[in-house]
């Protein structure tokens, strides 16, 4: 595992699991001010790109893309000022969106240059917060409410995807919908952040 005062933490899960929305409850709480940075999604320095998301290639953007806003941000903040860093997808994500379109998973690896174990070893902890879709079918939202198009069948399995992808993450944290509304959801995950703080 990585041990730094700047600890990588994924949000990770299916369309519509609140990932966004924790980051903006974050920013909102003054107890987190200047406790955590955010990462946006690598998608949107790629949406531009000329990579067509159909390609292979666009997947080992991805992974590349992310990696380097990670080591970015981590160069750029103080060295011994704590701040987690919440990654909104990690490296390991386009691995759930290449197996959504039927390519091998060892092919994967092998194309984009790294290691499932690798790429666990980046991040203190991952945040699995669960597609509203599953679970909370009342509360998900699609274009135009919602920048997202999937179908809820296609957000869950996505999700299920991504739990394949990081499910195996020594410090994997899947926060579920059943028996929760968005305000029981985002205080169990603000406890999980609350610890890997501790460990800073």
């Amino acid at each position: 595992m990585i041990h730094s005062s700047h600890p990588l933490i994924v949000l990770t899960g299916g369309p519509g699991g609140g990932k966004t929305t924790l980051i903006e409850d974050l920013s909102r709480d003054p107890a987190w001010a200047g406790r955590f940075a955010a990462l946006p999604e690598a998608i949107y320095a790629l949406r531009h790109s000329g990579i067509s998301a159909q390609e292979k290639l666009f997947q080992r953007a991805m992974v590349q893309v992310q990696v380097g806003m990670e080591d970015g941000l981590r160069r750029a903040l103080e060295p011994h000022e704590p701040c987690l860093i919440l990654c909104h997808r990690g490296a390991l994500d386009p691995l759930a969106f290449w197996l959504e379109r039927g390519w091998a998973e060892e092919e994967f690896f092998e194309y984009t240059q790294t290691t499932r174990e690798g790429l666990y070893q980046r991040y203190t902890a991952v945040l699995h917060l669960v597609t509203a879709a599953d679970g909370a079918i009342e509360h998900y939202t699609r274009w135009p409410a919602a920048h997202r198009p999937e179908q809820p069948e296609d957000a869950i399995r996505l999700d299920k995807l991504l739990q394949c992808a990081w499910g195996g993450h020594p410090n994997y944290y899947y926060l579920g919908n059943a028996g929760r509304d968005w305000a029981a959801k985002s205080k169990a995950a603000c406890e999980i952040l609350e610890q890997c703080w501790e460990n800073t």
